[in-house]
């Protein structure tokens, strides 16, 4: 019997991946991950579906970095919950605003290439400024 395939990544799963990664806690592997998000999702994506995402394998690599040497600490934990539900808080935020930097300057880097190779082929930066023109709104669908 031939295995099916799971669904393509929409940007909404691939967001709920990157959420999980936002507050992932100890020991990260791609199994780990995989496990995770078939919990959260009740699909089953493999290692090499989400290394073809660039959001997910750079969320993954900067979260195992962050990670790496300290997973397996676990002193000076506060006593009260919502102490410890609010210092987790911050902890997603700030993977996620680590993550969303990281994305950024892949971006950046991106925009770079694109200008450069851009302007050798004779297109101005003047040319990629002039704004989209405005959708008309006064003609209904189907009527020309």
């Amino acid at each position: 019997m031939k295995k099916s395939r799971a669904p393509d990544l929409t940007p909404e799963r691939i967001q709920a991946v990157l959420k999980i990664l936002d507050g992932w806690k100890g020991k990260l592997t791609w199994d780990m991950l995989i496990d995770e998000v078939k919990n959260a999702t009740g699909i089953t994506y493999s290692r090499f579906t989400f290394a073809e995402y660039s959001q997910i394998s750079n969320a993954f690599s900067l979260k195992k970095e962050s990670l790496r040497g300290t997973w397996d600490s676990k002193t000076n934990s506060p006593r009260d919950e919502r102490v410890r539900a609010a210092l987790e808080q911050a902890e997603r935020y700030k993977a996620k605003a680590e993550r969303l930097e990281q994305e950024n300057q892949l971006l950046l880097e991106q925009f770079v290439t694109w200008a450069t190779n851009a302007e050798r082929k004779g297109v101005t930066m003047a040319m990629l400024n002039v704004p989209l023109p405005k959708p008309s709104r006064d003609r209904s669908k189907g009527v020309d």
